[in-house]
């Protein structure tokens, strides 16, 4: 269950996005938990547990909605982002994502000798080099572009 399905609705906004507060007291804006800064400057966000990837196969939203993508494994592996129609159905309702909108995500590659490659899907664009190499991560950037239209940015 998302924290957004559990959260109190306190008010709505004048375009409809929810506010409110999740069910550990967290806020919640735009149906996302809001980060914050503790008492000795950290940023706190919420962050599950990784995804394991250790086969070449097509990465599902939640996979990259999870934050982290992992994968031990001694053979070539290629991770294909979800085409723009399934990564725009993981964002539904108050969830929705708009034009310009986006989310980070994560692979660590641990193992073997060989790369995790990030290739492009259907109305899925990869910006920047797709390969992460053995024993090392690489940050990316998934973007909203038009309805059904992304562009993952290679960022580290």
């Amino acid at each position: 269950m998302s924290a957004f399905a559990t959260t109190k609705k306190i008010l709505t906004s004048l375009h409809g996005r929810l506010f409110g507060l999740s069910k550990d007291k967290k806020l919640v804006l735009f149906g996302k938990t809001a980060l914050f800064q503790d008492d000795q400057g950290a940023v706190v966000q919420l962050q599950g547990a990784p995804v394991a990837v250790d086969a070449t196969a097509t990465l599902t939203i939640a996979d990259l909605l999870a934050g982290i993508i992992t994968s031990t494994t001694a053979a070539a592996v290629a991770g294909t982002v979800p085409t723009g129609t399934l990564t725009d159905g993981g964002f539904t309702g108050d969830n929705a994502l708009a034009v310009g909108e986006g989310f980070a995500w994560s692979v660590i590659n641990t193992g073997g000798a060989n790369a995790f490659t990030v290739t492009a899907g259907t109305d899925h664009t990869l910006v920047g080099a797709g390969a992460v190499a053995a024993s090392t991560s690489g940050r990316f950037f998934t973007r909203k572009t038009a309805a059904n239209t992304f562009v993952t940015y290679r960022l580290a």
